[in-house]
């Protein structure tokens, strides 16, 4: 698949879709030309973050775990919310490979999924996240 396809597929699954946290931000999907290993600092240096900026790395099954696990307590709209957190997560496993989870910061986090597309580009979702 096309790294223009895949951002399609993602573009497509994360809409409407909120980050889950203190303020709910909306993803958006971004394309870096792919180069070499995806590193901590590799992240920092494409997401024009200082070198000295906070970064944790996740897996997709930690970042993910909560957002698509139904709960006894949860009602129609989120059952629906936590089935389209599945299908997200399933577009993203189809459409990049290697996918890494990156917090960067503090408080005001932004969060990048990425992986590598067919074509050898990183691509993802990034979205933004206050923790206190």
């Amino acid at each position: 698949m096309s790294t223009s396809d895949a951002m399609k597929a993602l573009k497509e699954a994360s809409a409407g879709l909120l980050s889950q946290g203190e303020t709910d931000q909306p993803f958006t999907v971004f394309k870096w030309k792919g180069d070499g290993e995806l590193t901590k600092e590799a992240v920092l240096k494409r997401a024009r973050k200082p070198a000295s900026a906070p970064v944790e790395e996740l897996s997709l099954e930690e970042f993910f775990g909560d957002l698509t696990e139904e709960q006894d307590w949860h009602g129609d709209e989120e059952k629906a919310t936590v089935a389209r957190y599945k299908k997200l997560l399933e577009v993203i496993r189809q459409n990049l490979s290697a996918v890494k989870v990156f917090k960067v910061g503090q408080r005001k986090v932004s969060v990048f999924i990425v992986g590598k597309t067919d074509e050898g580009d990183w691509a993802g979702l990034k979205t933004t996240a206050v923790e206190t």
